[in-house]
């Protein structure tokens, strides 16, 4: 199972400071188990294996909390979108960039 923290603004992935909420999506077996909001950014870290962000912000409370930061290849994906581009594998990781 994988859990990526997503902030979200009408259920479509913003920046952390445009957020209205931070989406925990629970993925197993290639398919969205579960979703959970958080009203607050900290209440991912050391929760999610992977946070997702439209463009570069500040992610190093995650990467030392042992979570991959990823970027969207394009602007306003809803969650399924991004869960479709990360099981295939079409998530930017932040070194690639």
């Amino acid at each position: 199972m994988f859990v990526l923290g997503i902030p979200v603004k009408n259920d479509i992935c913003v920046s952390s400071n445009e957020a209205e909420k931070f989406a925990k999506v629970f993925i197993d077996e290639g398919k969205i188990k579960d979703i959970k909001y958080e009203d607050n950014r900290d209440d991912l870290v050391g929760v999610v294996h992977f946070f997702i962000t439209p463009k570069e912000e500040y992610v190093f409370d995650f990467l030392e909390a042992g979570a991959e930061p990823l970027m969207t290849p394009k602007e306003n994906m809803n969650i399924a979108e991004i869960v479709e581009a990360f099981l295939f594998r079409e998530l930017f990781s932040y070194g690639s960039i």
